[in-house]
């Protein structure tokens, strides 16, 4: 599955213990802007970083729900790369076979695709990329797997 006309925001090095991912995607969806994926992590140095991609049209909302989020933020800025686009794959038993998420990247770059997020689950693998790249990731793909 590919989805178009994303933008991929950051927030990065925001101070731990804030629920920096809790308030900002709640805050978010009360809003009506979906998530299409996103992933969470504390850095090096502790500091929290929260990274997603939205439909290029809530850009400019997502960016001020964000800044509303001053408690959270605190110490952390917020970027964007506007033209993406995220690529999933599904399998009901993904979970149950090593080295999917191998197979998937490893075709990918070896294309010379740049993955900017990646984002899982037990049976999907999804990543995001620029839109650039998107033809050349999803032909990729339909070489190793079997693709509807």
């Amino acid at each position: 599955m590919r989805t178009d006309h994303l933008v991929l925001v950051r927030v990065l090095g925001a101070t731990a213990g804030r629920n920096l991912s809790g308030h900002t995607l709640a805050a978010l969806g009360s809003k009506g802007v979906n998530v299409n994926c996103v992933t969470s992590f504390l850095d090096k140095d502790g500091h929290d970083n929260l990274c997603f991609a939205i439909g290029a049209d809530d850009l400019d909302q997502a960016l001020g729900i964000i800044q509303s989020q001053e408690d959270c933020l605190d110490g952390g800025h917020v970027d964007y790369r506007r033209r993406c686009c995220a690529i999933s794959i599904y399998g009901p038993h993904f979970a149950e076979r090593p080295a999917i998420a191998g197979r998937v990247f490893g075709s990918v770059q070896e294309e010379g695709v740049e993955v900017l997020l990646i984002s899982t689950s037990f049976s999907t693998v999804s990543f995001v990329t620029l839109e650039a790249h998107a033809d050349k990731a999803v032909a990729a793909l339909n070489r190793i797997f079997l693709v509807p």
